[in-house]
């Protein structure tokens, strides 16, 4: 699955290698610091996971958690949502990353076909 917050972006698969329930999930992150502000989140519940870099894979830096963890996670970014409208939201804080991710939401508007007509705000 893909996140893309106001906080970063990550991917979280299953972790084929989890040996116990706090590895479950494998976190996933092409920013050290996206992948930051979750382990910061788990620090404040316990103990802090080290995330490893991995730089000759697709995504640079990694880290496990539990299934629990990362709906606890998910569930404070929709309590905290307090914005109309994300793209604007992300513009405001990281005009960089706002350009990136409407890249991202060029691409993935195609998935309703050529018929649609863009939204005006």
């Amino acid at each position: 699955m893909w996140i893309i917050t106001t906080r970063g972006f990550l991917s979280v698969v299953q972790n084929a290698d989890a040996k116990a329930p706090h590895e479950a999930l494998l976190v996933r992150a092409r920013v050290r610091e996206d992948l930051d502000h979750f382990a910061d989140f788990v620090a404040r519940h316990g103990a802090r996971p080290a995330v490893t870099g991995t730089p000759h894979f697709d995504y640079g830096y990694r880290l496990t958690t539990s299934r629990e963890m990362f709906a606890s996670y998910l569930t404070e970014h929709v309590g905290a949502l307090n914005y109309p409208n994300f793209k604007n939201e992300i513009g405001k804080e990281d005009p960089k990353r706002a350009h990136v991710y409407m890249g991202v939401w060029t691409a993935l508007r195609k998935l309703r076909g050529p018929q649609a007509k863009a939204a005006k705000p």
